[in-house]
């Protein structure tokens, strides 16, 4: 017996200096990041600062690149089959791992099986906007203006089956609107289609849309996480406007299952530290992200809990797609 607790001890020493070791040394070289979502917008944005960030503390580079469409799931894709050594993530909006499983009959990773939870980051400030020609001043009045405006009362979305899409669904039938969806590649497109009048709602990140507000070129009406934005304290949320749902997204990081734990811990310990530097909490504040530094576990159960939560959503919606 004592010779089985010395050896359980001699391994788990061993076991330990690994990890140790591959800490210290880890990054080695570049680590390149996908980003599920095209250049411009706040996954992007929020991934070069903390690239940028990363590299101070290292050394290494962290090279983004941008592997925009189907809701994602592209990048989300590339990621699954990615080489698990260690130098490549990606960084998604909670919609890839809590939303997509639920509404797609063909998708193609498996967020249990093909991805590893690495770090949460931020949940992001959602609100409610309209273009400036739209007279809405609150839900109620949105819903009204879309019964009386169906020709044009378009509900742009950052894609089929995201939680904007969802949202909108949601919306009209809580309220009774007739707002129709029109999906966006990205974030820049939607903010041109709701400048130009092309669409009269949607629901970005306050900061997306914070110069735009400044210029009169559309309008807050709600927030959408169940409460106020310290940007903007007079706009009340979704819920005080009456609808009993409050979607909260978030952005995270993950790693193609195989990596080993010891550059999966690293990297979360990079990228809290990152979240703590006064320059990204500057971005955070001015996009109107709330910080989410957390454990890789920790970070699993935020995914396994919101994709639990959105299942009935999904259902009850009777939304499936391809």
């Amino acid at each position: 017996m004592k010779q089985v607790f010395g050896a359980v001890c001699v391994l788990t020493a061993l076991i330990w200096s690994s990890l140790a070791s591959a800490q210290a040394t880890y990054p080695s070289r570049p680590v390149h990041m996908i980003v599920v979502y095209p250049a411009g917008g706040g996954a992007d944005l929020l991934a070069r600062t903390l690239g940028e960030t990363i590299q101070r503390q290292t050394g290494q580079p962290m090279v983004v690149e941008n592997r925009a469409g189907a809701s994602g799931m592209i990048g989300a894709t590339a990621c699954k089959n990615a080489r698990p050594d260690g130098y490549t993530f990606c960084l998604v909006l909670s919609d890839v791992v809590t939303i997509n499983p639920h509404l797609f009959k063909n998708i193609a990773y498996d967020v249990d099986k093909d991805l590893v939870p690495v770090a949460s980051l931020a949940q992001t400030g959602g609100v409610v906007v309209v273009g400036s020609a739209v007279p809405a001043k609150n839900l109620r009045e949105l819903a009204d203006y879309s019964n009386a405006n169906k020709d044009k009362a378009n509900w742009g979305s950052f894609g089929v089956g995201s939680s904007s899409h969802l949202m909108l669904e949601m919306f009209n039938n809580s309220l009774g609107a007739s707002l129709t969806h029109v999906p966006y590649r990205g974030v820049p497109q939607l903010v041109t289609a709701l400048v130009t009048g092309e669409v009269a709602a949607s629901i970005l990140v306050y900061g997306q849309v914070s110069q735009y507000l400044a210029k009169g070129e559309m309008k807050v009406i709600a927030a959408t996480g169940g409460r106020r934005l310290p940007q903007i304290p007079d706009v009340p949320s979704v819920v005080e406007q009456g609808l009993n749902f409050a979607p909260v997204n978030w952005y995270g990081v993950f790693a193609p299952t195989g990596t080993p734990a010891a550059v999966v811990a690293r990297m979360n310990q990079l990228l809290n530290e990152s979240l703590a530097d006064p320059v990204v909490r500057r971005l955070l504040d001015v996009q109107g992200f709330f910080p989410l530094p957390d454990t890789p576990a920790a970070f699993g159960e935020r995914v396994k809990n919101d994709r639990d939560s959105w299942r009935p959503v999904a259902r009850s919606l009777n939304l499936s797609l391809d």
